[in-house]
């Protein structure tokens, strides 16, 4: 589990778990669905951070009709934010996916 890490302060001891602190965490999740133009899920951090993260995305695949679509993050707060999957393409032409993976990560900001 990540421990965010923590903003050191004058007078604070070190202890094992400030020094196993990160200032960021990252995970996959795999989506699927069927003949959608937008697709939204919620996640939850392992650990929450004490202000809202700083967020990235990426879709790990380009078969099919993942080429036509982009995620990004939404109503990101200190616990957890919305995946949010829209089509790019004029058309808006309903997709479907089957088990392809999305990577986030999330760190402090500075």
């Amino acid at each position: 589990m990540a421990v965010p890490a923590t903003l050191w302060q004058p007078g604070m001891r070190i202890t094992d778990i400030r020094l196993a602190a990160k200032d960021y965490q990252a995970g996959q999740l795999v989506i699927s669905f069927t003949t959608l133009t937008s697709y939204t899920t919620p996640v939850v951090f392992p650990q929450p951070f004490p202000v809202a993260p700083i967020m990235n995305l990426e879709i790990v695949s380009g078969a099919g009709s993942t080429g036509r679509f982009e995620a990004r993050p939404i109503s990101i707060t200190p616990s957890g934010f919305t995946l949010f999957i829209l089509t790019t393409d004029a058309a808006q032409a309903a997709g479907t996916w089957s088990g392809v993976p999305v990577h986030w990560t999330a760190r402090m900001p500075t």
